[in-house]
């Protein structure tokens, strides 16, 4: 079929708010054993934007909470993850987003879940995270408990526990610092491991791995640890060595368990051994060769899972080994024996569930993100599918696929920046002929985190439509080691918004978009970066940005400092090279707020009513100081939404919004059908 021209921007698109949002849902917090089977949270726009549980049993799905009132989301450091477990084959216990552990329990495989019961104490200043049933006695759960008696970030208290679901009884196993993460027991029971780390590191900059034996009085009697025993195994705090993910392996019949775990000490996330029973200098890499590669990313929540050993395989493991592969190594060989390149583009969840079988939870380049079951010993390409994120389906004549870019950066340092590019696709429609496309870039948020390839409805939503779209994974992001990372020390505000700008000269000196009409967009981090980009446009007169959008962006860093929950309290001091008494110039010359008055560029806000983080008067603000200097600025509030919009009537009433702002802006006026 010969395709007609039209104008890029306007074309007519089959990717409408109904695919985008339809009965679409975010799959996450993947838990699996050959014991417990198979159980993954749904995140849910229709139902409130709720986390349901849906267990799996050879092929048999069930829900495990139905009623709609529930929510299994934990808030432990805000943004939650491993918010529930398995204790047997029929009985979950999770914890609610308003703070109490329920369990919910079965007759048999196959029977339907009954009705939630509460398992820990009767109040909401308790917050849960991350458990690990004892191997022989599955009651007993080691946690991380987050205190909110004092609920202020200075006062809020964390600490390791273990909560027993018959009685309610906690017990201490670990606290005095300011965070904890991943407390697992050792097959065996005797041994504990946990991370733990202080301000103002966040996890991902300096953490600490600590091992300790488990009382041989245990659990007839206190205490739970062999206080002689605790052994620091690897990490450094003020920004030195950052470790994640220890996992437990199987023994051999007469040897130690061993701990794998991530450390960055490399530069890269890479896979490192301690044996029990050595000391400090038993851990090791595991690979000869380092892969140069990160297997995992930042800890912003609970339970991530890259790597795993192989159930009843002491010297196996598995682990996501970049650009949508998994591979198999032998712990003792210290070599790489399989890789096999998965359906996906980028994975986010590896988790084995038999020797031969591994779940896989990732987005490919073609179709929404879905769980997968694949067989080592099976052909390459085959695969089982158990849940889609959406029942939606797009002719791939639509799709525009992702293309991983690096461009070269114009600071002092020099060196190379990296990005993701999306051309315009649509099966019916070309653009005009000596025409470059109008170009979408999309900030991510954290700023510790990073955009990947895969399908997003989002983007497929402006491409189909004859736009660009590109993810700047700026100084700062993840993916790329430590020393990339890094490149943002002291310098938010600065290297994200100039290496941006370095993007946009790239792909327009490659002739790829139209210099001329660049929007830019981006929520919370990502919002803050969009709003310091205009900022820069304007007070330098180069009208880079033809217009942008800021979802709930952050606008004022002393505000952000100042109001914020313990987590990421101190979180800005690294970002910005000191405290605001240290640096008061930094906080107020880089806040946004600051200089709304040199924003010249078209602006759409987009906020929540509820906003707790961005505060909804701080974005009138923002707007009105715009208006008040002759620029344009168009708010929008979003009744009953925090800091992220959830509901589906509000994201479709956003991105609806977004697309007529950039017509509006940009004098593309939309094709009839």
């Amino acid at each position: 079929m010969q395709k007609k021209v039209l104008p890029f921007g306007s074309w007519p698109s089959p990717v409408t708010p109904a695919l985008v949002l339809g009965e679409s849902i975010n799959l996450s917090e993947v838990s699996s054993s050959s014991a417990t089977g198979l159980i993954w949270s749904e995140g849910r726009p229709q139902e409130g934007g709720r986390n349901a549980l849906v267990s799996w049993d050879e092929g048999v799905v069930s829900q495990v909470i139905k009623d709609t009132k529930w929510n299994a989301r934990t808030r432990v450091h805000e943004y939650g993850g491993a918010s529930f477990v398995s204790v047997s084959p029929n009985e979950v216990v999770f914890a609610s987003f308003k703070g109490p552990l329920y369990s919910v329990k079965r007759e048999s495989v196959g029977k339907e879940w009954g009705y939630p019961s509460r398992v820990s104490p009767d109040n909401t200043i308790y917050r849960y995270a991350d458990f690990t049933p004892h191997p022989t006695h599955p009651h007993l759960l080691l946690s991380v408990l987050e205190d909110h008696t004092i609920d202020l970030p200075s006062k809020v208290v964390n600490k390791v526990i273990i909560l027993n679901i018959k009685t309610q009884e906690i017990t201490t196993v670990r606290e005095g610092n300011d965070f904890y993460s991943a407390p697992r027991w050792s097959a065996s029971g005797k041994y504990i491991t946990w991370i733990e780390w202080s301000h103002p590191d966040m996890p991902w900059e300096g953490s600490l791995l600590y091992s300790a034996s488990v009382s041989p009085s245990f659990p007839a009697s206190s205490p739970v640890l062999v206080e002689s025993s605790i052994l620091h195994l690897a990490g450094k705090s003020k920004g030195v060595e950052s470790v994640s993910q220890p996992r437990w392996s199987l023994a051999e019949e007469g040897e130690e368990e061993k701990l794998v775990f991530l450390s960055d000490r490399t530069g890269f996330y890479e896979l490192f051994v301690w044996t029990a029973g050595k000391g400090k200098d038993g851990v090791a890499q595991v690979l000869e060769k380092e892969t140069g590669r990160d297997v995992g990313g930042p800890d912003w929540v609970f339970g991530q899972s890259t790597h795993r050993p192989l159930p009843s395989s002491p010297d196996s493991w598995v682990f996501s080994s970049g650009h949508g592969t998994i591979s198999t190594l032998s712990l003792s060989s210290r070599k790489i024996t399989k890789t096999i390149q998965t359906p996906f583009a980028s994975i986010s969840t590896v988790l084995p569930l038999s020797t031969t079988d591994v779940l896989v939870l990732g987005t490919p380049d073609e179709t929404p993100q879905f769980l997968a079951k694949i067989d080592l010993g099976g052909k390459e390409g085959q695969f089982e599918t158990l849940k889609k994120s959406s029942k939606e389906e797009l002719d791939v004549d639509y799709v525009s696929k992702g293309e991983r870019f690096s461009y070269p950066l114009t600071g002092k340092k020099g060196g190379e920046g990296y990005g993701i590019l999306w051309l315009p696709r649509n099966k019916r429609f070309v653009g005009e002929d000596g025409e470059k496309p109008p170009c979408v870039v999309h900030i991510h948020g954290g700023p510790t985190a990073a955009a990947s390839v895969g399908l997003s409805w989002i983007v497929q939503w402006f491409t189909s439509r004859g736009f660009a779209y590109v993810e700047v994974n700026y100084g700062g992001s993840t993916g790329y080691g430590r020393s990339y990372r890094k490149r943002l020390d002291a310098e938010w505000g600065v290297v994200d918004v100039d290496d941006t700008l370095d993007s946009i000269t790239y792909l327009a000196n490659q002739g790829l978009i139209d210099k001329q009409r660049v929007v830019i967009t981006g929520g919370s981090a990502g919002g803050y970066t969009v709003l310091a980009s205009l900022v820069k446009d304007g007070q330098e007169g180069k009208r880079i940005f033809a217009g942008g959008t800021s979802s709930y962006g952050i606008s004022d860093l002393l505000l952000l400092a100042g109001d914020t929950h313990k987590f990421e309290s101190q979180y800005l001091f690294n970002l910005l090279g000191g405290t605001p008494t240290e640096v008061p110039d930094v906080y107020t010359e880089r806040s946004p707020i600051t200089h709304a008055s040199a924003i010249t560029a078209p602006l759409l806000i987009l906020q929540g009513s509820d906003d707790k983080v961005v505060p909804p008067a701080q974005a009138t603000e923002m707007a009105e100081k715009i208006q008040k200097a002759g620029g344009k600025a168009e708010l929008v509030i979003f009744e009953g939404e925090g800091h992220g919009f959830r509901k589906a009537e509000n994201r479709k009433k956003a991105m609806e919004t977004e697309l007529e702002f950039y017509r509006k802006t940009l004098g593309i006026r939309a094709a009839e059908e």
